[in-house]
């Protein structure tokens, strides 16, 4: 009975498990895992609150603990017992080499803290050197990700101008197009594969800026849906739609920006917090509460509304977990939320506030500075996607609509010749391909769209964080396009308009 119930528990959980081995951020649950249970062991807490704390931590590794946790207590086995059977059923090679090492460790006898210190400062420098080669990666592949969405586009243009010279076959217009979607598809996977796999933001709406952008998004998605979709069905100019997805989409965008700007300044400096206010706790003697009114808070930067709320809270005489619960929700971080989770729960335990703030810092910093290196890249990399788009756009709409626009006139002058026996016609001359150069046009608006989406997706991908980012490059690229397909037409028809026929 108890093993039925045993495999029960594992098959609900089985879903969490394929979720964790997809979302590519194991390195980084792992790493703050492992740091949070060596400052609880640290506090010479039992073996026993070390699980439990552990299988109740905000990360997908705490899945295997909350699994060791269930058979600890309904299959009666040691917890080294139980470390090796989840280790030697885990998938992840990283899970399934800790907890055997941790079962060893646990069966000679060690110290929890010991073994738990070594791994957190093994998987600490595991975790800076596998982050630095995924920026090195993705520094070449960003630069890949340009030549492919550049060579895709000179492809098209070498269609479109080959209709001015030859009879062009259909399948191979339509398989130009599709070579340059499917370039593009693999660019933006290309990019998602090799961009590090960190959570950033809260998966609830916890900033001002967050609970804002839920609020607008929930009232202009649907806004934008209602506007589009009738204009699409008139037949409007699809530039028309695309300023109309700009101007609705692009606020979100903005304040998403803001709220990423904030999170950024606020993580490098909320370990350098918790270190000072343990550190400060350690050398009076006393308590959290009293700590933070013996701190200067004015001299504090980024956080300094928060932390003062934060006292103001502890001042009124509100529970300390409900206090920081609401910092966090404040700073809307969740590099904050966990090492702050780690700084008070280690003391809630009994831990020493120094050590707990200072490998809470420890874990904040780290972090922190490889995001900040991640800036460097994804930064630049978002701004040359959108000089991009405006080129590839500009130069694959007024190339069509020029060719367009000869093609009319020639076939225009073929047609109003008269037909004078022995005399050479126009389609002697030329074999100008007009039916593709109408199939050619209707492909163009599909490519754009794509290359709209796809240069909004990729910058964002590559700088990480909050999904609302995408709608920040989404508004600039929509913008672009739908100027451009409004404006260059009329530009190019203006070229010819002094000739006459």
């Amino acid at each position: 009975m108890k093993l039925g119930e045993l495999a029960l528990k594992l098959r609900k959980r089985e879903k969490a498990d394929k979720a964790l081995s997809s979302s590519g951020a194991l390195s980084f649950d792992l790493l703050y895992q492992l740091s949070f249970m060596s400052v609880i062991a640290a506090a010479g807490v039992p073996r026993s609150q070390i699980f439990s704390a552990s299988a109740q931590t905000p990360c997908a590794t705490a899945e295997y603990f909350r699994k060791i946790e269930l058979a600890c207590r309904r299959l009666r086995y040691d917890y080294a017992k139980a470390c090796r059977i989840v280790g030697e059923t885990a998938k992840e090679e990283e899970m399934k080499g800790l907890l055997l090492r941790f079962s060893s460790s646990l069966m000679s006898g060690e110290p929890e803290s010991d073994f738990l210190a070594r791994e957190a400062e093994a998987q600490s420098e595991a975790y800076d050197n596998e982050y630095g080669r995924k920026l090195e990666t993705l520094k070449l592949w960003t630069d890949a990700y340009v030549s492919l969405i550049l060579s895709s586009v000179l492809v098209i243009i070498i269609g479109i101008v080959s209709t001015m010279i030859w009879k062009i076959e259909m399948g191979f217009i339509l398989g130009m197009t599709f070579v340059s979607i499917m370039t593009t598809a693999v660019g933006i996977w290309l990019i998602y594969l090799m961009s590090p796999r960190e959570i950033m933001v809260l998966s609830w709406a916890g900033s001002r800026e967050q609970k804002l952008m839920r609020r607008m998004f929930r009232l202009l998605a649907p806004l934008a849906l209602i506007i589009a979709a009738p204009l699409l069905a008139k037949g409007a100019n699809l530039g028309m739609v695309l300023l109309a997805v700009a101007a609705l989409s692009f606020p979100i965008g903005f304040i998403s920006m803001i709220d990423d700007k904030k999170i950024n300044k606020r993580d490098s400096e909320v370990g350098a917090f918790l270190r000072i206010l343990g550190g400060v706790c350690s050398a009076m003697g006393t308590t959290v509460r009293e700590a933070l009114g013996k701190l200067d808070l004015d001299a504090i930067n980024s956080l300094r509304r928060e932390v003062k709320r934060l006292h103001t809270m502890f001042s009124t005489g509100i529970r300390g977990r409900l206090c920081w619960r609401k910092f966090i929700d404040e700073t809307g971080s969740e590099l904050t939320n966990r090492s702050v989770g780690m700084f008070y729960e280690a003391i809630e335990l009994g831990g020493e506030p120094e050590q707990a703030g200072y490998h809470a810092s420890l874990f904040a910093s780290r972090v922190s500075r490889l995001r900040a290196r991640r800036k460097t890249v994804s930064m630049p990399f978002q701004w040359l996607c959108i000089a991009m788009h405006t080129a590839i756009v500009a130069l694959l709409i007024f190339i069509t609509e020029v060719i367009i626009i000869f093609g009319g006139m020639v076939e225009k002058a073929q047609t109003s010749m008269p037909n004078i026996s022995g005399a050479p016609s126009i389609s002697s001359f030329t074999t100008f391909n007009f039916a593709g150069l109408e199939l050619m046009h209707s492909m163009v608006l599909p490519l754009v769209v794509v290359f709209t989406v796809a240069n909004a997706l990729a910058p964002a991908i590559a700088d990480g964080g909050s999904r609302y980012k995408i709608l920040y490059n989404l508004g600039i690229t929509a913008a672009i396009s739908g100027l451009s397909l409004i404006f260059l037409p009329a530009m190019a028809g203006i070229l010819f308009s002094s000739i006459e026929m």
